[in-house]
């Protein structure tokens, strides 16, 4: 149940940075590494 809880919170984080605009790529790119880093602590 956590689980699900867990993954549906991080796809509402990713399509959240993916409909940003960012000023940079560098902006864009620390955005998602900071997402990967969340989502590859709770595994």
């Amino acid at each position: 149940e956590f689980q699900q809880l867990y993954k549906s919170a991080l796809d509402v984080l990713w399509r959240w940075i993916l409909s940003r605009t960012f000023r940079t790529q560098r902006e864009a790119e620390n955005a998602a590494a900071q997402l990967m880093s969340f989502a590859g602590g709770w595994r």
